[in-house]
């Protein structure tokens, strides 16, 4: 599938609700990064925002914020860098074998009810950035070879390629539950 394909196949999934996704200002984010962000990410925030699908894997909204300011006085605490920081962290204290990467190349996208991490190896041009899985269970990391909405349509359509997930609530999915931020806000009345 294509990155547009498998967006396309997302959608239906996940039928976009009005005013959902977040306004990103990528210049920013990308430049405080020093790395362009993947197109499908992009575009899946923009539709979505920072959307917990099934009650149990959720996207985390980009930020000014990496694991390199995440430390510094007044840095915002739970968002993309601070958990890139502590996956780096995880990555190093695991030791995983038959991967070849560094801790530096590694940048969280989406974090589990599990507290499994779901990680970009950031490598390359971010099209073809691979998703790296660990496996809190178990301390395992697991390398999947194409992009992160083709991993998700792959769990919520049960297709192989995603042994990992097979297990979660998501598999199979072909009809999830899904919220953001501001949408679990407003239910509150906040």
């Amino acid at each position: 599938m294509t990155v547009r394909n498998d967006f396309e196949v997302l959608t239906e999934l996940l039928p976009p609700r009005s005013g959902s996704g977040l306004a990103v200002d990528w210049a920013a984010v990308e430049q405080a990064w020093g790395l362009e962000f993947p197109s499908d990410y992009k575009s899946l925030i923009a539709l979505y925002g920072d959307v917990l699908i099934g009650e149990y894997l959720g996207v985390i909204p980009p930020s000014i914020v990496t694991p390199a300011t995440c430390d510094d006085v007044g840095a915002k605490r739970g968002g993309m860098g601070f958990i890139t920081a502590d996956t780096r962290n995880t990555w190093a204290d695991t030791e995983p074998s038959g991967i070849d990467a560094v801790s530096e190349e590694l940048m969280t996208w989406g974090t589990a009810s599990s507290a499994d991490l779901f990680c970009w190896l950031t490598r390359g041009e971010p099209e073809q950035w691979p998703v790296l899985v660990f496996s809190h269970g178990d301390d395992v990391w697991t390398l999947h070879d194409f992009g992160m909405v083709e991993f998700l349509v792959r769990v919520l359509n049960a297709q192989p390629g995603v042994k990992v997930m097979e297990e979660s609530p998501l598999w199979g999915d072909r009809n999830p539950s899904y919220v953001n931020s501001a949408e679990r806000l407003r239910a509150r009345g906040k």
